[in-house]
């Protein structure tokens, strides 16, 4: 592309009169930060997913949902993929996962969540961590180390939705900081006592909260969990889902939503929940449209 010729000849002018000129600011802008969960689509639908993911605008991926079983096997959904240390999973995933970081694509960040609503993954962690530790010779140790090095993640997205216990949370925190996950993020709906505390206790791991802004948590006020955590959160919401994809927000309400609570808030960011139902009601908002949804909202 052409430089402006005005710009051009107004920098030598400059120059002559002992004068700068920049052009162009010195770090080009980047895009709002936006998130997406997903689920099964995310392991069992090929490279094809992936490639929507690289192009959708989405800066970050979080694979929605790891589960940790008593004897510490981890589990994406219903499907066994880390066991004693080693990554059993799909031989193909690891190799699709690297590719959504590759040029040309929006995403520069993947998380991995554990957790969910109705199931003991924390409470299962705190039980190991109560009998192994979280040294190396530890099952949480080994089988978090493998499912780094077959995820490539830079997070760990905590989705405690029934643990609630600062302890043995931010003791897993800090094992999974010392195994390469650089940041330890929150998926609250409630009990904002737990997750300031947890925030206080991790201080700067933690560099986002995800707040949900649907279900259980379709009253929160971005602006009242800033003042308690200390920290701007991205609120999320609900994509076109259920009967008749009737339920939840189409790309507009988002838009219209998000930039409500930039504007009480200050919100830099957001989130989606889910790629699964956005693939079930592909007529009502796709993640490209869901993404930019966003990123008008917020910018």
């Amino acid at each position: 592309m052409r430089r402006p010729l005005l710009p051009a000849l107004l920098a030598v002018v400059l120059a002559l009169c002992g004068l700068t000129f920049a052009a162009e600011p010195a770090t080009a802008q980047q895009s709002p930060r936006s998130a997406i969960y997903g689920g099964g689509p995310f392991y069992a639908d090929g490279q094809a997913v992936m490639n929507t993911l690289r192009a959708s605008g989405f800066t970050t991926v979080i694979l929605w949902s790891i589960h940790v079983h008593p004897n510490g096997d981890l589990y994406y959904n219903d499907v066994l993929i880390v066991q004693n240390g080693r990554y059993v999973g799909g031989p193909g995933w690891p190799a699709r996962l690297r590719t959504l970081k590759q040029a040309p694509t929006s995403v520069n960040r993947i998380e991995v969540s554990v957790g969910a609503w109705a199931v003991p993954d924390w409470e299962n962690i705190a039980k190991l961590i109560s009998a192994q530790g979280t040294g190396s010779s530890s099952i949480l140790y080994r089988n978090f180390q493998a499912l780094k090095a077959a995820t490539g993640a830079d997070a760990i997205n905590n989705d405690d939705e029934s643990y609630y216990q600062v302890g043995p949370t931010a003791a897993f925190a800090r094992m999974a900081a010392g195994l390469g996950y650089s940041k330890f993020t929150f998926a609250p709906y409630t009990n904002q006592s737990f997750w300031a505390s947890l925030k206080s206790n991790l201080g700067s791991l933690v560099d986002r909260v995800y707040l949900q802004g649907y279900a259980g948590g379709a009253g929160n006020n971005p602006a009242t969990w800033n003042r308690a955590l200390g920290m701007t959160v991205d609120p999320g919401l609900w994509s076109k889902h259920g009967s008749g994809c009737s339920a939840g927000d189409s790309p507009a309400t988002v838009e219209s939503k998000m930039r409500s609570w930039r504007g009480s808030a200050g919100i830099a960011g957001g989130f989606m929940w889910l790629y699964d139902d956005m693939k079930k009601c592909s007529a009502q908002g796709t993640a490209a449209a869901y993404a930019r949804a966003i990123r008008n909202g917020v910018s």
